[in-house]
């Protein structure tokens, strides 16, 4: 069985695993130190770190963000940090590396830019795992999920 791995890239962003049947794994929030995304943290990270004899994980899909209007500089300078953080951990790894833009696998996959209809989905998808999506800050979690089950369900064929 493959896994997808979703990631939201910010600090308050996560990682969640979904396999080829668009069933959730797991789902981390994003290692963060020192208010910032921890690169070492992230590689320890047991799902990954101990290599894959057998397999199993396959693209990693990342939320392609990038400097948004009115955000200020340093906001923009630490969103782009932990995205490269991400991505070097992942390349590292022997990952291959796929980019969705938010409004793409959103659009797909029917949802808003509101961050709490994420979360609504995800416990509606996967209500064994609503401990990992019931608080508001959970939303990046549940991101994470929804981003790697486009790719499972949506973005293999895009």
């Amino acid at each position: 069985m493959t896994l997808t791995i979703g990631v939201d890239p910010g600090v308050t962003g996560a990682i969640a695993l979904v396999d080829n049947h668009g069933a959730l794994v797991d789902a981390y929030d994003m290692p963060v130190v020192g208010g910032q995304v921890s690169a070492q943290l992230l590689a320890t990270i047991e799902c990954w770190s101990h290599g894959d004899p057998d397999g199993s994980y396959g693209t990693v899909v990342i939320e392609d963000v990038h400097a948004m209007p009115k955000q200020g500089v340093t906001s923009s300078f630490g969103f782009g940090r932990s995205k490269g953080v991400v991505e070097g951990v992942f390349a590292a790894a022997g990952r291959p590396l796929v980019y969705v833009a938010p409004g793409t696998w959103k659009r797909a996959l029917g949802l808003s830019k509101d961050k709490g209809a994420s979360r609504r989905r995800a416990i509606e998808l996967w209500p064994d795992h609503i401990d990992k999506f019931k608080r508001a800050k959970d939303d990046g979690r549940a991101e994470a999920a929804l981003i790697a089950l486009w790719y499972v369900t949506k973005g293999q064929r895009a």
